[in-house]
């Protein structure tokens, strides 16, 4: 069988024969840990190098003469030699805070790393550390990581909050450099002075002039027995506080703040608390800023929401409808007037195509594209839409190019014209109507003279003829139809020609009395019974006595007219009722059979009439009349229980 010749570790060659002992050693003694090599078959130190021998203070000849036991004494060394010793499963074994004897009798504890370094096991190598350097490296990396862990919660607190979260800053900085007190001085807006923020001793101002601040250093320390060069040293001198370190905030071109801390007692780490205050420093100043900023953007936001608020107003105000539309003529929004001229809710116009809302005869998107291209206004007048349940009306639209925040935009602004029209179509027909009634009035005036002397004429006829002869019957028809010919005139032409009237300051009651003891005889001979109610002391009222008197006089006449079998009519005077301040109020009530209700709307239409002999033209004239005194007229009608007319007329001033 092959006798093996490459050894398993490369250190294995250095102790096949004396001559590498020396290599070894001076190998080892480059090391910055401790070297010691065991025997793993017999109870003794192999070698050790001069890193071990600085930490046990044993010399070189001494650790040859050593045994194992000797160096790892008491119960845990024991276990630990134990372990090293019959360590035949894995390459390496790794303990810490083993006790081993030195030279002067004490324990150290040390962490060891054991190597088996032969194949057999032969020779076991240990690299050894004082616990206490594990200690410190531990101690040092928990400083660093809360450290780290202090200055991300100040960079949190400083970007998320800003300025407000500068006590809980300050609070994190102190805990930070472990110091006793931390405060920031500044910048007073209102005053060329810094105040204090944060706690600091009492002998510390509340406020700093700008040209203390002005004439410090970036960083300034100052400890006691040092003399104080200026205030807050001299502060410092008085708090008793053995170190003072400041350090500004901002930069060259403004220094916003500075950051104040100050301790107690002795430091520990002094060379790290410069780079450590300019650090904080800084995050103070990002929360300074962040706090400006956010004071800006909530002072913009209110304005924004302000402006907003006041344009929407302004947009709900305006009676035309407004709608806004994108490059792409999608409706971005719109005021309520859209509903109330085309039927569509603002939530459901959002985002949809404009010509889904403008819908008529012809397409409106050829004059918003070319307003949108040509960056030009345009406009269509009389433009028919139709409403959401179809019915047309006519608009007049307006496309004005917008550009907001960079994009293009167009604002439409339709306004209806459906009043305008009613008020062209009104004129136009005003116009017919006043030309009708001159040719209606000229025709009155040139029929009346030859009815009337027909009418003259049947009456010569008929009276020579006497009332025997067989056509008398027929010449009186004819008289009688020729009187009503002439009242007809005589009502066309008052209702053609411009009322002229003569106003005079009247008691309503009084005239009302005459006219009803004029008609008394009439009352009982239509077996009508008159019930008036007629309140003596109200106020006069301006009217032109003679027309006045017809729409009184054709009311009465229509009553009785009405009452074919007799009845009641009831006439009151007096002042009208709550919401018709200063309106004297008269109204004419019968017992008569009323007025259809399909006919009740057109009563006051010239011509209409429900009368064999009547020209329809009565309660037409008396509502003209009523109108141009500034009243009103109006009729009530129960069916089977008569009909009530109100007149209404502002008191005299």
């Amino acid at each position: 069988m092959a006798r093996e010749t490459t050894p398993t570790n490369p250190i294995a060659r250095f102790f096949k024969s004396d001559p590498h002992r020396e290599l070894f050693d001076t190998l080892a003694d480059t090391l910055d840990s401790a070297v010691l090599v065991l025997s793993g078959t017999e109870p003794r130190l192999i070698t050790c190098n001069h890193q071990f021998l600085l930490m046990t203070g044993y010399a070189r000849k001494d650790v040859e003469t050593l045994s194992p036991s000797d160096l790892f004494t008491e119960v845990e060394g024991q276990a630990a030699l134990e372990k090293i010793l019959q360590h035949w499963d894995t390459p390496e074994c790794l303990l810490n805070e083993v006790p081993i004897r030195t030279q002067s009798g004490e324990l150290l504890w040390i962490d060891l790393q054991a190597f088996s370094v032969t194949p057999a096991h032969e020779v076991v190598l240990i690299l050894a550390r004082p616990s206490k350097e594990r200690f410190s490296i531990e101690a040092i990396q928990r400083a660093e990581a809360e450290r780290m862990s202090l200055l991300m919660e100040i960079s949190d607190l400083a970007l998320e909050r800003g300025s407000s979260t500068l006590v809980e800053v300050l609070g994190r900085i102190k805990a930070l450099l472990s110091a006793s007190y931390t405060g920031i001085y500044q910048v007073d807006p209102s005053a060329p002075a810094y105040a204090i923020i944060g706690t600091l001793p009492i002998a510390f101002p509340e406020h700093v002039d700008d040209s203390v601040i002005g004439t410090l250093p970036r960083h300034s320390s100052w400890s006691i027995g040092q003399r104080p060069e200026h205030e807050l040293e001299r502060a410092a001198r008085a708090a008793e506080v053995r170190h003072l370190r400041t350090t500004r905030i901002g930069d060259e071109n403004a220094w916003v703040g500075l950051l104040v801390v100050c301790w107690e007692d002795e430091l520990a780490e002094e060379e790290d608390i410069e780079k450590i205050m300019q650090v904080a420093a800084n995050l103070c100043h990002a929360a300074l800023h962040v706090g400006l900023l956010r004071t800006s953007t909530i002072a913009s936001e209110v304005a924004l929401n302000q402006v907003e608020d006041q344009l929407e107003h302004l947009y709900e105000g305006i009676s035309d409808t407004l709608i806004s539309v994108d490059a792409e003529l999608n409706i971005i929004r719109a005021n309520s007037a859209l509903e109330r001229l085309l039927g569509f809710p603002i939530v459901e116009v959002v985002n949809r195509p404009i010509q889904d809302i403008l819908v008529g005869p012809e397409d409106v998107t050829v004059t918003l594209l070319d307003a949108l291209g040509h960056r030009r206004e345009s406009e269509r007048s009389k433009l028919v839409l139709h409403h959401r349940q179809g019915n047309p009306l006519p608009v007049h639209l307006r496309a004005v190019p917008l550009e907001v925040a960079g994009e293009a935009q167009l604002l439409i602004i339709l306004k209806d014209q459906s009043e305008q029209q009613a008020i062209e179509d009104q004129t136009e027909s005003l116009a017919q109507r006043a030309l009708l009634g001159e040719v209606t009035a000229i025709f009155a005036h040139e029929v009346r003279n030859p009815i009337n002397n027909i009418s003259t004429g049947v009456q010569l006829i008929a009276s020579r003829l006497g009332q025997e002869h067989p056509q008398y019957e027929a010449l009186d028809r004819i008289r009688t139809e020729c009187t009503r010919l002439d009242q007809l005139m005589s009502d066309v032409l008052f209702f053609a020609r411009p009322l002229e009237l003569k106003m005079e300051e009247v008691n309503l009651s009084e005239m009302m009395e005459r006219i009803l003891a004029r008609w008394s005889p009439r009352f009982q001979q239509s077996k009508v019974r008159c019930q008036p109610l007629l309140q003596q002391e109200l106020p006069h009222a301006s009217v032109d006595p003679r027309t006045f008197e017809r729409v009184l006089v054709n009311l009465i006449s229509n009553a009785l007219e009405a009452m074919v079998d007799g009845g009641t009519i009831s006439i009151s005077v007096g002042m009208a009722g709550e919401g018709l301040r200063d309106q004297l109020e008269l109204k004419v009530a019968d017992t008569g059979p009323g007025i259809p209700a399909d006919q009740i709307d057109r009563i006051f239409d010239p011509f209409f009439t429900t009368k064999k002999d009547g020209t329809g033209l009565g309660l037409a004239i008396s509502r003209r009349i009523m109108t141009a005194h500034r009243g009103t007229i109006q009729v009530e009608s129960f069916p089977d229980a008569g009909t009530v007319f109100t007149i209404r007329l502002p008191a005299a001033d």
